[in-house]
């Protein structure tokens, strides 16, 4: 069967918002991302915490066909998402004919194999890291409520009905002129710096100390910083 062909027939559209599967459920096939973003929540519903955020090229859901097992996560695209299914079948002969693939597998489930290790041999690790990820918030300027942004970094904006989606960091009440995008901005956190980068699609702004994020613009966040998203003033803190 020609690749092309392969993908056409195989090739799955998810709506933003949707769900791929749920927690618990039994399945045989596992998944490709060729176009657009999936996130890994770890409940049975799509909000709350989550362990993985996936884009083009990423894959996921392989544990379903090395044994028959429950999903361990729920999936949902954030965004309007193509997806390639590949069932057990496929798979093996994907790995015959290209053991790249194999490898790539294996790499996976070493870094996972690693993670649950790091997780036996230290069982307070996992609360270490929840504190850590919690250890910065973005402080409202009218309400004094405290929005904490978790060790994966964070997604700012409103929740959207259409989709169910929350955001990491909802502005939803603090915002009654509905300044802020669903999707505005997004706080990435990397070896302990935090980031503000703006979404595409944004008409009101996205401001850190006065001045407005240039799209693609990567700008720093410190203790202190005053930003804004749309007509919302937020100040960035962070504990020692």
């Amino acid at each position: 069967m020609a690749e092309s062909s392969f993908i056409d027939q195989s090739k799955l559209r998810f709506r933003e918002g949707e769900t791929v599967y749920r927690k618990g459920e039994m399945a045989q096939q596992m998944y490709i991302i060729l176009s657009g973003k999936v996130r890994l929540y770890v409940g049975d519903e799509p909000a709350g915490d989550w362990s993985e955020e996936l884009a083009k090229g990423d894959f996921f859901g392989e544990g379903s066909l090395l044994e028959p097992i429950p999903r361990m996560n729920t999936a949902v695209a954030l965004e309007d998402t193509d997806l390639i299914t590949i069932s057990r079948g496929t798979f093996l002969r994907m790995i015959r004919q290209n053991p790249e693939v194999s490898v790539k597998m294996m790499q996976r489930l070493a870094q996972r194999n690693r993670e649950l290790a790091a997780k036996v041999e230290d069982p307070g690790r996992s609360q270490r890291m929840r504190v850590q990820g919690t250890s910065a918030c973005l402080v409202s300027v009218i309400s004094g409520k405290k929005f904490f942004i978790n060790s994966h970094g964070a997604l700012v904006g409103r929740f959207d009905p259409n989709t169910g989606i929350h955001p990491d960091i909802d502005l939803t009440e603090e915002d009654p002129q509905l300044s802020v995008s669903r999707r505005h901005a997004r706080i990435l956190c990397e070896h302990g710096r935090y980031f503000m980068v703006e979404e595409h699609g944004v008409a009101n702004g996205t401001y850190v100390k006065g001045e407005r994020l240039i799209l693609g613009d990567a700008r720093e966040l410190k203790p202190g910083d005053r930003v804004g998203f749309g007509m919302v003033v937020l100040f960035f803190e962070r504990n020692a």
